[in-house]
């Protein structure tokens, strides 16, 4: 009797040190006075299990509709008895229940809840309101309710206008902490973006190199995009060797340039990098124009454009990783390179060059 009683002050201790605890326990405790009510009302009243049980609903609930009252005195006494005490545990079960939905929110607020998000987008280091805002509203132009998981060590919170998003996720942890991209669920997703820690800070760059190198090891093997910005441009030689993407935080200081050079031309690519108006750069994988050399691919696509009404154009070739605007004209597309093309999102690549092959015959 001692080690029951121990056992239960035990279990009593271990399942109400949480919300969830608490909330599984009253809900054990309701069951096990409902099937207690129903087991001694069929034994004392001599009804069948299916009326213990319609009256054990009835008297839990209190909505007592009275057809088929206990007639016996211990029935009497156990309807009584259990009846209120099952009616003080379903109130607390039902306030225990909204105490977890609130728990489970702040959780889920405060960044310590895993990452539920996949094939969506891991963000390292929050960019500031102004830029995240803009980076998810670009993003789902293209791609409608993606979700995009936020890490950050520094940050307290999402801003108040993301909570009720449920694309939306929040991690709070060192980024030299293992468990942190275990956490962030990044195997699960296709793209990890790292924003510098201080956007105003070339030095920063060095944080990042690091940072890149953790994803890295962390995902190895697996067939996940890596992109960082980079603050100074003189620090690009540290990512060489990086399966990662780098981008310019100083953009609007490149178009600013140009545009003191080539009227109209930042406004031209400002509108290619944006999703608004359904058409932009396209990276594609050659298959069947493999071989050919870039004069031949520009005339194909000509011709292919005129006959067949397809708005698209080509922009550049990707060549062992080598980025080329104008390549030459004998330039041969391998296995290894990628046609970057300025074209619309409805643009199927297969398709397109299929009909390259047949009108080049």
């Amino acid at each position: 009797m001692f080690n029951f009683i121990r056992f239960f002050r035990q279990y009593n201790r271990l399942f109400n040190e949480s919300p969830l605890g608490r909330l599984v326990y009253t809900s054990v405790m309701v069951v096990l006075l409902f099937v207690l009510f129903v087991s001694l009302f069929e034994y004392y009243e001599g009804v069948g299990w299916e009326e213990s049980i319609w009256q054990g609903w009835q008297t839990f609930t209190t909505v007592g509709y009275g057809n088929q009252p206990a007639e016996t005195t211990g029935g009497r006494v156990v309807s009584m008895v259990i009846s209120t005490m099952g009616i003080a545990f379903l109130g607390v079960l039902f306030s225990t229940a909204f105490d977890y939905r609130d728990y489970y929110r702040s959780l889920k607020r405060l960044g310590l809840m895993n990452n539920p998000i996949k094939n969506g987008y891991v963000l390292f280091n929050y960019p500031g309101d102004a830029m995240f805002n803009r980076l998810l509203v670009e993003l789902r132009k293209v791609e409608a309710g993606v979700g995009l998981c936020v890490v950050d060590d520094r940050l307290e919170q999402l801003p108040e206008i993301y909570h009720k998003d449920p694309a939306l996720h929040f991690i709070k942890g060192s980024v030299l902490d293992q468990q942190t991209f275990a956490h962030a669920n990044i195997t699960q997703n296709k793209t990890v973006i790292v924003f510098p820690g201080d956007m105003s800070s070339a030095s920063s760059d060095g944080a990042t190199k690091t940072l890149v190198d953790l994803v890295y090891r962390f995902i190895e093997g697996k067939n996940i995009r890596i992109m960082h910005l980079l603050v100074d441009p003189a620090n690009a030689w540290m990512f060489d060797a990086c399966q990662s993407t780098h981008i310019y935080s100083d953009l609007e200081i490149l178009a600013l340039v140009q545009e003191c050079q080539d009227p109209y031309s930042a406004r031209l690519v400002e509108q290619l990098l944006s999703n608004e108006n359904g058409i932009s750069p396209k990276t594609y994988q050659p298959k069947q124009i493999v071989g050919w050399d870039w004069a031949k691919l520009e005339m194909a696509v000509l011709k292919v454009k005129q006959k067949h009404k397809i708005n698209c154009s080509l922009f550049g070739l990707v060549d062992e990783k080598a980025i080329r605007n104008c390549p030459d004209g004998d330039r041969i597309i391998s296995d290894n390179s990628q046609i970057s093309m300025i074209a619309e999102n409805s643009l199927h690549w297969e398709e397109f060059e299929s009909l390259l092959v047949k009108d080049a015959e």
